[in-house]
């Protein structure tokens, strides 16, 4: 059962930073009331975001737990990746690794939906991949949105604990030429990129390509040798004519190189990984009075590569999706009625559906000459029917919605999944959204092949977001919430096995306070705390092959629900002393968690860690267009590990970096 005593024990180091910002506002001068609100927290409710709805609205009125990070926001606080933008806010943690950060958010693993510009980042042939690291460039993108808890309805399968949608910039918003460079280290990275906007009226444009490069100055892994750069490099277009076409897409290619360990830590060895993504996408729309019908199309492919000490393979999806979206005002714009059909066919090669070795045992010689510590693969491809529909409506100080989908998938059952929820204002201060919402996850592959009618991972949510705002310049935020996740399965990263299905319940509370103190100064925090009951995760995986015999052995073991670190803080701040100069801060805290190796042999718990950044910008240096920025990440925990694959790794170091950006 769940310990209330012990989780109000744990929100006292929050609850202490929200009561002390309540208080400085309290006792603030009254002119207070007319500090300008258009300068933005990180997640402030003043920009606007389009995947709650299919529409362009503000997060405070989205059907949806909702926030949206500007490019503002990113630059301010010197961020370099998406995983390190998300990790801003409530909800998210971002877990670095040796091939790539993993997501987890409000509890759950490998639970978000990615999109770029509406199109998914993800692929059926592995769960594992995300746009985190340098692999997507931030240079070109106009904002973030992000919604917490389920988004099945809208958006289909994956949206399961939430969605990110990274939203690139258009002609309109750039209009001339932009150039930025930034280095660091002490990994000598090298990133620069070019951009290109123009908006002629009839017709708009937008092109960006960037580049990046890291070097590492030391071998911090202890392999003995020289690791490898890594390299990536994108391109990103957008063109519009007039209000009903848009054809925009993305090209990209990556290579990280990274070091493997053993969980005794005595041998190492190295691998690559590759993850490339391109795509085309084009958008047509009409509008016939209140009503407006859209046809969106896209392709997609993902040709992911890895390497693994002397083992290599590939795997390649290929995605096509057309949709059909009507939606219509009602009752004299007071109601907007939404209808959907689409339809996705993906055909995967190569997909990994068995592996019968575990990478460090691929280090010790005597292992390599088995011929049974390799693949299996398979070609398949999936398709699948939705159709869908939300209806919602405005009352004088309520809103209210519901939402049906119809998924048809040609591998797993049918599902139904839906939302519905309501939106409370009373007051100009006071705001309350009670949500409740089912979602699905798209079965692995060693599950889709050669089976009919799977039960995928089905998770309901319940939520309730109250805000107050009892100044202009202050927002206060609480949101407890509750994940029901039934049929779970979880994979292995290390062996790749899959657990048997099992249950989870996820409760949690996130608190944000948001304070514009004077026109020059800001505070933000936010904190969430988890507490989680379930069954443990059951693996079982071929052990080995008796090479006289050919019998099988197997072995089994069992593993808590990783939720990651229940306990997350963060806190902000940004002072403009000057007209030309900006300074953040931003500390984030997360507390220990415990990770098992070699089949739950061994285990190993981190300690408790903090981290301090800080930035400083200044504008219109030498002459106007031309910005300077140093951003110092990790300032004072510079040794500390972090749960890895195989073995615990050594996390980011305390780093420097020199940024210049040239707007023309």
């Amino acid at each position: 059962m769940i310990d209330i005593g012990q989780i109000a024990l744990r929100y006292r180091t929050a609850a202490l930073i929200q009561i002390i910002v309540i208080l400085l506002s309290l006792f603030t001068d009254q002119a207070i009331w007319a500090v300008d609100t258009s300068l933005l927290f990180v997640g402030e409710d003043l920009s606007v975001l389009t995947i709650a709805s299919r529409r362009a609205e503000s997060p405070a009125q989205a059907p949806a737990v909702a926030q949206v990070i500007t490019q503002k926001d990113l630059e301010h606080y010197g961020v370099r990746t998406l995983g390190e933008a998300l990790s801003m806010l409530p909800g998210f943690y971002i877990s670095p690794n040796e091939w790539g950060s993993q997501p987890y958010l409000r509890g759950v693993k490998n639970g978000i939906l990615f999109l770029y510009d509406s199109v998914p980042l993800t692929s059926d042939s592995t769960k594992s991949i995300h746009p985190l690291d340098e692999e997507l460039s931030l240079d070109s993108i106009e904002r973030i949105e992000i919604i917490r808890g389920p988004g099945s309805v809208l958006w289909g399968p994956d949206a399961f604990a939430g969605i990110v949608n990274i939203v690139p910039k258009r002609g309109r918003d750039l209009e001339g030429l932009e150039f930025k460079t930034r280095e660091g280290s002490p990994d000598r990275e090298i990133s620069t990129s070019m951009s290109w906007g123009h908006n002629a009226g009839p017709w708009e444009g937008f092109l960006s390509v960037s580049t990046d490069r890291i070097s590492p100055f030391e071998d911090k892994y202890g392999t003995g040798s020289e690791i490898d750069r890594s390299r990536y490099l994108e391109a990103v277009m957008d063109l519009s004519w007039q209000d009903w076409l848009r054809i925009s897409g993305r090209w990209s290619n990556s290579r990280r190189p990274y070091v493997l360990k053993d969980p005794e830590m005595r041998l190492r060895g190295k691998g690559r990984r590759e993850s490339p993504f391109r795509f085309v996408h084009i958008e047509l729309k009409k509008s016939i009075g209140r009503s407006r019908l859209r046809f969106n199309g896209y392709y997609n492919e993902l040709p992911y590569r890895e390497k693994e000490v002397d083992l290599s393979w590939k795997q390649k999806s290929h995605i096509s999706y057309g949709e059909v979206l009507f939606d219509r005002e009602l009752w004299d714009a007071k109601g907007l009625f939404t209808l959907g059909t689409s339809y996705r066919y993906n055909r995967v090669s190569g997909a990994v559906i068995d592996q019968y070795y575990y990478a460090p045992d691929r280090l010790i010689p005597e292992y390599r000459q088995y011929p049974f510590m390799n693949f299996r693969r398979k070609d398949f491809d999936t398709s699948l029917w939705s159709l869908f529909g939300q209806i919602r409506h405005h009352w004088n100080h309520l809103d209210a919605w519901l939402g049906l989908r119809l998924d048809d998938h040609s591998q797993y059952k049918t599902t139904v999944s839906h939302n519905m929820g309501i939106s409370w204002y009373p007051c100009l201060s006071w705001r309350l959204k009670l949500l409740y919402g089912t979602a699905y996850r798209t079965p692995y592959n060693k599950d889709l092949i050669g089976k009919k009618n799977l039960d995928p991972e089905k998770v309901r949510n319940l939520s309730v977001h109250i805000v107050w705002r009892p100044f202009t310049s202050l927002s206060l935020g609480l949101t407890p919430f509750w994940n029901r996740i039934r049929h779970h399965i979880q994979e292995d990263p290390a062996y790749k096995a899959l657990s048997r299905p099992g249950s989870e319940d996820i409760y949690g509370i996130e608190l944000e306070a948001r304070w514009q103190a004077t026109s020059d100064f800001q505070l933000w925090t936010n904190a969430t705390f988890l507490s989680q009951e379930g069954d443990k995760e059951t693996y079982r995986e071929l052990d080995y092959i008796d090479i006289n015999t050919g019998e099988r052995h197997y072995s089994s073991w069992k593993v808590p629900f990783d939720t990651g670190p229940r306990d997350l803080l963060n806190a902000g701040a940004i002072w403009s002393p000057l007209d030309w100069l900006d300074l953040s801060l931003r500390l984030q805290y997360a507390n220990s968690r415990k990770v098992y190796y070699k089949k739950d042999t061994i285990s190993w718990s981190t300690r408790p860690t903090w981290t301090v950044d800080t930035t400083i910008t200044a504008h219109d240096i030498l002459f106007r267009g031309l910005d300077a920025q140093v951003a110092l990440k990790n300032i004072f925990d510079k040794h500390h590990k972090v749960p890895g694959i195989y073995s615990p790794i050594e996390a980011s170091p305390f780093e420097v970096y020199f940024g210049l950006k040239w707007h023309y």
